[in-house]
């Protein structure tokens, strides 16, 4: 059931949306509000789709605006700023630049962050919509066992690499600033890992503990180990979670390398 605030959310979403130019034909709530897990502290963002794009002063009129982004060529623009004391983004893509990105996200060519863009269809709540929003979200209705393949060898790659020379280094006084850097990619590509092995859209990095619930395959504690190992820039905590993150996924080339090189590691520093 969809909290009280996501409901006020969504119906200042939808006039927002009802009052767009009409070369926007598909309008997308994302994020909480569109999930209905929105707090008082929880702002909304509209995805808006055309085949060419209207002005952003044409869409701007009316609104409070504190930033503009365009993109080259009038292929998309971010908007953001307040309505009704509500803080908002508005990003706009063109048809083909969506499209374009769905292509390279089914063939696996795509997997970096840009990948989140499928979460934010698949659980969009359509505002406007010219049938594009549902022919979408069928579309990433089957997540590709290609994809999930190339995102966790795109993941560990770091992890194949470094040495426990490499991590002593980070501990010298004076590196706690790359040590922090370190850490926050280590524990940002075991999320990607995870989400990749459940087949499961990757979201962005907020209110985690309810993505990772449903999840059939995690390693234990998964949201309390991150919070643990941030809390104590603790880089040995987050190398034991990449260690049991990598004892999940399939025994790739790759992936025994980097449990070998997780485990020199573990031992040497311990």
């Amino acid at each position: 059931m969809a909290t009280a605030r996501s409901l006020e959310l969504q119906a200042l979403a939808r006039r927002l949306a009802d009052g767009l130019p009409r070369g926007i034909e598909e309008a997308l709530l994302t994020g909480s509000a569109s999930r209905g897990v929105a707090d008082e502290d929880s702002d909304f963002e509209l995805l808006l789709i055309g085949v060419t794009l209207p002005p952003v002063a044409e869409v701007a009129a009316g609104l409070d605006v504190f930033d503009v982004d365009e993109l080259p060529e009038r292929d998309g623009w971010w908007i953001g700023g307040m309505v009704e004391g509500v803080p908002y983004e508005l990003i706009a893509w063109t048809r083909a630049r969506t499209e374009t990105r769905l292509d390279g996200i089914l063939s696996a060519a795509v997997v970096d962050q840009r990948i989140r863009t499928a979460e934010a269809i698949v659980h969009g709540l359509p505002l406007r919509t010219a049938g594009a929003i549902a022919a979408w979200q069928e579309r990433l209705r089957v997540y590709p066992d290609a994809l999930a393949t190339a995102i966790v060898l795109d993941a560990i790659g770091d992890w194949t690499e470094q040495t426990p020379r490499g991590i002593r280094g980070l501990l010298r006084p004076g590196g706690r600033l790359e040590l922090t850097r370190r850490l926050v990619d280590d524990l940002d590509n075991v999320l990607r890992v995870v989400f990749a092995l459940n087949r499961a859209w990757e979201p962005g990095r907020k209110r985690l503990a309810d993505f990772v619930a449903p999840l059939a395959v995690t390693p234990d504690r998964l949201v309390e180990r991150i919070d643990e190992a941030l809390l104590g820039v603790d880089i040995l905590a987050a190398r034991a979670l990449v260690r049991d993150t990598l004892a999940l996924a399939p025994d790739l080339p790759r992936v025994v390398q980097a449990r070998e090189l997780t485990a020199s590691i573990l031992a040497e520093l311990a």
